[in-house]
């Protein structure tokens, strides 16, 4: 039942973004990495253990997995359209110079995605379990259950925020040009 109710929630979440055709297709991997962040992220309640998010190289490992992903999905969804995506839309011959700034603006925008999102997790999870392994040296008695409760809202936070921005970094990859087709006839 937990895992019905924790994943349902996660696939709410990626129906609300993109509907519920992409989020049934693109579901796995959000799935997979709501589980895997929340998981490894509960770790911090065992003393002496780190949570593996609270290092950089595994926080990069998702993130980059997730920008390889959303790119791929963007390119097999949208083929070429999804890099002419990036140079805004077309505004003529005289308008060259700014669809090129524009693209490559959005090519460092979206090469820039999976560094922040793996700092975000990195740092947030590394401070929590910094903060309660200090508060719990100083308090020993008093202070671990509410450092306790603390801890499973940043887990849950993060997990969330992870998730939800991975959806959305697939959800903008993958949505298609109906909408410019109109404009460029």
């Amino acid at each position: 039942t937990f895992f019905e109710a924790f994943l349902g929630y996660f696939y709410g979440m990626m129906r609300d973004v993109m509907g519920p055709k992409r989020a049934k297709r693109y579901f796995p991997i959000i799935g997979a990495a709501a589980c895997f962040i929340f998981f490894s992220n509960l770790l911090t309640f065992i003393p002496g253990m780190s949570p593996p998010t609270s290092s950089l190289n595994v926080t990069l490992g998702c993130s980059a997995l997730v920008f390889v992903l959303f790119n791929f999905y963007g390119i097999a969804t949208n083929g070429v359209g999804y890099l002419k995506h990036m140079a805004g839309p077309w505004l003529g011959p005289a308008g060259i110079p700014l669809n090129i700034l524009i693209f490559i603006i959005e090519i460092i925008s979206t090469c820039v995605r999976p560094i922040t999102l793996s700092v975000r997790l990195m740092l947030n999870m590394a401070v929590d379990h910094l903060l309660g392994g200090i508060f719990l040296g100083l308090f020993a008695l008093f202070v671990p259950i509410p450092t306790m409760l603390l801890g499973i809202i940043v887990v849950v936070v993060q997990t969330l925020v992870f998730t939800l921005l991975s959806s959305i970094y697939i959800a903008l990859a993958t949505e298609h040009e109906e909408h410019e087709h109109g404009a460029h006839a």
